[in-house]
């Protein structure tokens, strides 16, 4: 189909990030032209492995490829003393306890057959963006930045060709990794910071929007009700999220957002998110308490700054819910 929406994937592979691979690959008003891996919720070997499993659950191995990205971040991991330091970046496999966590190391899925490809991911958006029509591809980066940052580095004539990156990450009233920061920004805040000063379409899915796009227990069986291996996988995901956050989260004993999720979405549902504000957004990259907040300049502070972001500080949770069950039973209707 002509008017498919192109796009391409940057994940850390992880729960959330798995759930949003599973509707990128089925929504078949996408063309998901490759899936970039990165450091963040666990290791980028895990990452990629776990994109992998990934796209085998769904049945794309032979067209849908993976591509390795960055190990570390940018900047954030080179003075010792920094947070992201302390906290553990980058992911080492075995460093955290699995079975637990909102993010284990291995998905619950048989190790991939299929291989990652021999490029890079930078050099994998490189190749495709310069080749492609101007404002014809959408990133989707749903994990730290660093790939997308370092692509624009690299060579800023793929500006031209993307027509939109569609960020799950940052926060305004709601943050997780530390008073000011959300963890996708937090890894890697000069990353976002490139990106937002590179003059392409950013839109931010904040945790404002996105949890309020949680779903719930019972919600689960709906999805385990389809019964296909993609949609299994989708319940096994979010009840093991339910599981994680009621550990840590007062609010979310039954319940859980599944952010990513929520920025695939938006792509073709652009009013599953509400509130949007156009505005100017920065982000903290001091190195102080702050670090990795982003900064909405609400008050024209920045000295004139243009407007750079579309920043949604809510959703329509029902809407959310109800597309995710459509593309996979549709999926399973073709089977």
């Amino acid at each position: 189909m002509a008017d498919k929406r192109k796009i391409i994937m940057d994940v850390d592979t992880g729960s959330d990030d798995a759930i949003a691979l599973v509707m990128a690959m089925l929504d078949q008003r996408f063309d998901l032209l490759g899936i970039c891996s990165v450091n963040g919720n666990v290791d980028v070997n895990l990452t990629t492995d776990n994109s992998l499993r990934v796209v085998e659950c769904c049945g794309k191995q032979d067209t849908v490829k993976v591509y390795r990205g960055a190990d570390l971040p940018i900047v954030s991991t080179l003075m010792p003393y920094t947070p992201q330091v302390r906290w553990g970046v980058p992911r080492r496999e075995g460093q955290r306890p699995g079975g637990q966590e909102v993010h284990p190391e291995h998905l619950p899925l048989p190790a991939p057959v299929t291989k990652e490809q021999p490029q890079s991911a930078v050099a994998f958006y490189l190749e495709t963006l310069l080749a492609a029509e101007d404002h014809s591809v959408t990133l989707v980066p749903v994990g730290p930045l660093t790939n997308v940052a370092l692509a624009i580095r690299s060579d800023p004539r793929i500006v031209d060709k993307i027509e939109e990156i569609v960020i799950m990450g940052g926060g305004y009233a709601v943050n997780n990794s530390t008073p000011a920061a959300e963890f996708n920004i937090f890894v890697d805040p000069e990353a976002l910071e490139i990106v937002l000063q590179a003059g392409c379409k950013v839109t931010l899915v904040p945790l404002d929007a996105t949890h309020q796009a949680y779903i719930t227990g019972e919600e689960a069986k709906l999805f385990r009700a389809i019964g296909t291996k993609p949609a299994n996988l989708v319940a096994d995901l979010i009840e093991q999220r339910i599981i994680g956050y009621s550990r840590f989260d007062a609010d979310m004993q039954t319940q859980a957002p599944i952010h990513d999720a929520l920025a695939v979405c938006s792509i073709l549902y652009p009013e599953v998110l509400k509130d949007v504000e156009f505005i100017n957004v920065h982000v903290d990259i001091s190195g102080g308490i702050a670090y990795g907040e982003t900064i909405l300049d609400r008050r024209n502070r920045t000295f004139g700054d243009p407007k750079n972001t579309y920043f949604a500080h809510g959703a329509d949770r029902e809407m959310f819910r109800d597309w995710m069950l459509e593309v996979l039973r549709k999926d399973a209707a073709k089977a």
